[in-house]
């Protein structure tokens, strides 16, 4: 499959705003009317940020990393399953201090939610679909400000690092990395990420528990498969949320 040239980093159109309700709106909006892949909206506070479940994401103003990207999947609608997976990818082997991936969105160091993934995709009745990926990282926070969490407790890259990150700059990385990644996930699909998956993977080989819509099921974790979906007790799982890690 033919993929799309990643935008090129001189050319990108970023939106910075010092506020806005979420900035995964403005970039929706913008995809409808035909921004290009690679486009980002970036804030320094979010007024109605949200995460994955209909949680709300809270931080302090000017202290955590916060955008919406736009990508325009060249692969149909049936293989984007994993797409979330492709995104943690990129950002964990771009950020500092070697964070790990929990299934299916959230980025960890010490079993401590560092951030976290939103993947939305959009299919307009008159265009082709897309995705509007929110990024939330927990920066610049102290520990005092680290908001509360209902299943991992927060940590930041101050926290861990024990310096404040220039967010500007990282957040150029981590834009340049989800360009490469989703250019390499158009050509070659979610099997170009396997192995990466393992090697970041912070949930495989232990039990825990992963609620579903109607019930919840216990088991070992046995990494995720060819789509991407996790394998708990030798079963697959599209959907779901890991409630909490047993040992």
């Amino acid at each position: 499959m033919d993929a799309p040239d990643p935008p090129r980093p001189d050319a990108r159109i970023l939106i910075a705003l010092e506020a806005c309700p979420s900035t995964q709106d403005v970039v929706r909006e913008q995809a409808l009317q035909g921004a290009p892949a690679g486009m980002a909206c970036t804030a320094e506070h979010q007024t109605a940020g949200r995460g994955r479940r209909g949680r709300t994401w809270t931080e302090t103003p000017g202290t955590a990393l916060m955008f919406s990207y736009l990508a325009r999947p060249a692969r149909p609608p049936s293989e984007l399953g994993p797409l979330p997976l492709v995104v943690g990818i990129a950002l964990a082997e771009a950020l500092p201090l070697g964070p790990r991936l929990r299934w299916p969105n959230d980025l960890v160091l010490r079993d401590h939610k560092l951030g976290g993934v939103l993947a939305e995709l959009a299919t307009p009745p008159d265009g082709a679909p897309f995705a509007v990926i929110g990024v939330g990282i927990n920066a610049n926070l102290t520990a005092a400000q680290l908001p509360p969490t209902d299943r991992l407790p927060a940590t930041s890259l101050l926290v861990e690092g024990g310096a404040p990150v220039d967010r500007a700059a990282l957040r150029g990385r981590l834009l340049e990395a989800l360009d490469e990644a989703l250019a390499v996930f158009d050509r070659d699909g979610f099997a170009a990420f396997a192995g990466r998956w393992a090697a970041l993977d912070d949930l495989a080989g232990r039990p825990l528990e992963l609620r579903l819509p109607d019930r919840a099921v216990t088991g070992r974790c046995d990494g995720v498969d060819a789509e991407g979906r996790i394998v708990v007790g030798g079963e697959a799982y599209a959907a779901g949320e890991v409630e909490r890690v047993l040992g």
